[in-house]
């Protein structure tokens, strides 16, 4: 293995606290009284939101602090991860986009897991991971 650059550590720890930010709002989401005390709207779309996409949304975010983990650890299986973490993010999209039509914010979040997967590929064909 040969040592990564500089940036493969901030990536990956950024990339982790994104992650890490995602699972809270996992947390809040499914904790009926936190629902409770949000706006009508926020409660409409949690409540109304499919059995399918919540666990898209677990994927998403813990395959994603997972994926960074094990990118930090240096570990080739962060890339499998990282794709899993992707697909997530694209069910998360796919349901937020048809019933409440919010792209801008979910475009960063696509975004991010995409460039995650491309860099975490980057850093398997540099032999940075194990």
């Amino acid at each position: 293995m040969s040592k990564p650059h500089f940036t493969f550590w901030i990536a990956s720890g950024l990339g982790l606290l994104w992650h890490l930010g995602g699972c809270l709002n996992y947390v809040t989401q499914t904790n009926p009284d936190t629902v409770a005390q949000m706006p009508e709207l926020y409660q409409l779309i949690i409540n109304t939101r499919p059995g399918w996409a919540t666990a898209a949304f677990a994927i998403a975010v813990f395959g994603g602090a997972v994926g960074c983990i094990l990118l930090l650890l240096r570990r080739r299986v962060a890339v499998s991860v990282l794709i899993l973490s992707l697909v997530g993010t694209i069910g998360v999209v796919v349901d937020t986009v048809t019933r409440v039509s919010m792209a801008p914010s979910l475009l960063l979040s696509l975004l991010v897991a995409g460039a995650l997967l491309w860099y975490a590929t980057i850093a398997q064909r540099k032999d940075w991971l194990g």
